[in-house]
């Protein structure tokens, strides 16, 4: 039965709104501002279990904690009475409601229990478990002299991909309410059935590997560069990531029902577009957890945003001001069947009412497989087959492959003698008549069309409206273009993000793009991670090129390794291995790459929204 309730939250030293032990109450005490806080708790009946106090207050969202005793477990209320427990449930999370001034509540989340408690600030807590940042100091400002935003952006992440192919294919997640040991768990149950053998030929090459699946704590095999189908953004990472200068993040909600289709464990339904909406409540998720650490709503440092003057507003404060983007095989269910497409004009519009509604910025026409706008820019060898096995089960024909009338080509295919040529190859599929009808829809309405993906003809066509309409609004954020195309996305006044990679790769990318996009100093350059999108992230560098610790390009943070529980991460010797060690890849840009790059990176931010503010005045 609930109580009615007058708590007095004494102020503490271990949370963020906790003062001195034995001060006067803090009438500006909030629900969320005991995040953290070692307390012990007093109820009307009597002290809260001392013997297993006192409490770490662990948020699991806003207002909501779990009750860390100094021994490592937690408080459980599913059997009527509370009692301490190994593992963390529904029945440990206890919501605090209340104020200050009027008095708080403390309720368990599932049974309702609810007692007035009084919260008096203690030592000796135990230190839940988290990663480490590995950083220490304040961002100087994000705001230039002359008024531009300062920081770089990464334009193309997969934060979410968690819930992509079904749900228990991807291992491990950004954040868990119940914290890292759930997020970034032993991912033993994702690899049975077919999950387990694509993960292990994405991973390994091999439908077949034998390895050490275990995560937190000792992280023995992963995350790695070069293992796709594991958590690499936990939200720790991202954290150093904007430490170390980025402002401006393009999040792409990711999916690909065919397959799904092919994995026979799934949480999730196979459809795209219901995949989208689960994925974007997610990030709203992650935000109010993030904001649940920081002490309270709108204090976290991750920001999602959906028109650019908001975008502009949360740069310039010095958060990360986050985009939402969508990469989809079956965008707005406009597939195509036997060439035969699965949606008309009507739907189009309908869809991107929709998109807007739910704040999707910038998406991808095309992306792996033919569509009903055009063709697919198709994977390359051995991962082509697979692909192109999936194009079939959700177009029912294979590529149109024909040989490249000109100098600029698709991805070449495994050569298949009497079925496919020898390369280079083009996919024949070009932007048909609704991609048109896409594109032009796209510029009325100030989206921010994802070039990459679309085959040679279909980029072709697709920029010829754009050109046609003089319209900036287009992008290349992953480097899945050729330099043809590129040429013609600078050339219309759009933005390009090369595929991240190795740091001596894309300085050598930035170099061929100042000779493309002619430079002027207003230029802004920036990356797409590809992060969790089955896209491999850069090796290691080798020798002692980033030396721990170093600083921030502005000079106010000091980094020295990220480390997840066992594990610490070296550029050097680990490579891009997690988000976190972005930090680290924008050190070694800046040794290789010189103050022009350094300058360029953190302008990056800058020029999206400058481009964004162009085509939604």
């Amino acid at each position: 039965m609930r109580i009615a309730a007058v708590v007095a939250l004494v102020v503490g030293a271990a949370g963020p709104g906790i003062g001195a032990a034995g001060g006067a109450p803090d009438i500006g005490l909030t629900r969320y501002s005991l995040a953290h806080g070692c307390v012990t708790i007093d109820t009307p009946a009597g002290p809260l279990l001392p013997d297993a106090g006192p409490y770490r207050m662990q948020p699991t969202a806003l207002g909501e904690y779990l009750l860390y005793s100094h021994d490592g477990e937690v408080l459980d209320a599913a059997t009527g009475s509370i009692h301490p427990v190994q593992t963390p449930s529904q029945t440990t999370v206890w919501r605090v409601d209340g104020s200050a001034a009027d008095g708080f509540t403390l309720t368990n989340a599932a049974t309702g229990t609810a007692t007035p408690a009084t919260f008096t600030p203690a030592t000796g807590c135990a230190d839940y478990p988290e990663a480490e940042v590995g950083a220490t100091g304040t961002p100087g400002s994000s705001i230039a002299p002359d008024g531009s935003v300062i920081g770089t952006i990464d334009a193309h992440v997969h934060v979410t991909a968690f819930e992509f192919l079904g749900g228990d294919f991807h291992c491990g997640r950004p954040w868990h309410p119940y914290g890292v040991t759930f997020a970034l768990p032993d991912c033993a149950p994702y690899r049975t059935g077919s999950n387990g053998l694509v993960a292990n030929f994405l991973d390994y090459g091999a439908p077949v590997h034998d390895s050490d699946t275990r995560g937190w704590p000792s992280f023995r095999d992963w995350p790695r560069p070069s293992k796709l189908s594991t958590e690499g953004t936990y939200w720790t990472g991202i954290q150093r990531a904007w430490l170390a200068g980025l402002r401006m993040m393009t999040i792409d909600v990711v999916d690909n029902e065919s397959l799904c289709a092919m994995m026979t464990d799934r949480r999730n339904p196979c459809d795209d577009m219901a995949s989208v909406r689960t994925q974007i409540t997610d990030l709203y998720a992650l935000q109010d957890y993030i904001d649940a650490q920081a002490g309270g709503p709108g204090l976290g440092f991750f920001r999602l945003v959906t028109d650019p003057a908001e975008a502009r507003r949360v740069a310039g404060s010095g958060k990360l001001a986050v985009v939402i983007g969508m990469e989809l095989s079956d965008p707005m269910g406009c597939g195509v069947v036997q060439d035969r497409p699965k949606c008309d004009a009507a739907d189009v519009d309908r869809w991107l009412t929709e998109l807007r509604r739910l704040g999707v910025t910038s998406f991808f026409p095309v992306h792996k497989f033919d569509d009903a706008f055009g063709g697919t820019k198709m994977d390359a060898n051995t991962t082509g087959l697979l692909v192109n096995i999936g194009n079939y089960l959700q177009t029912g024909t294979f590529w149109n492959i024909q040989t490249c009338p000109g100098s600029e080509h698709d991805n070449t295919q495994y050569p298949i003698p009497g079925f496919y040529p020898v390369g280079p190859d083009c996919n024949t599929r070009g932007l048909t008549d609704l991609g048109k009808y896409l594109i032009n829809k796209m510029i009325d309405l100030g989206f921010l069309i994802e070039i990459d993906h679309m085959d040679e003809a279909t980029a072709d066509q697709a920029l010829t409206i754009i050109e046609s309409r003089h319209y900036p609004g287009v992008l290349s954020s992953h480097g899945w273009d050729s330099t043809r195309t590129t040429q013609r996305v600078y050339a219309a006044g759009g933005f390009v993000t090369p595929y991240a990679g190795s740091p001596a790769a894309f300085v050598q990318k930035w170099r061929d793009a100042r000779v493309m996009s002619k430079p002027t100093t207003d230029v802004g350059f920036g990356y797409g991670s590809d992060m969790n999108g089955l896209g491999a992230q850069g090796a290691p560098i080798g020798g002692n090129l980033v030396s721990y610790p170093f600083t921030s390009i502005d000079g106010q943070v000091t980094f020295d390794k990220e480390r997840w529980g066992d594990r610490t991460f070296d550029i050097n010797t680990d490579g891009v291995a997690s988000y976190g060690t972005y930090a680290d890849w924008l050190e070694a840009l800046r040794i290789l790459g010189g103050p022009d790059l350094t300058t360029e990176m953190m302008h990056g931010a800058e020029s999206y929204l400058r481009l964004w503010q162009q085509v939604r005045s």
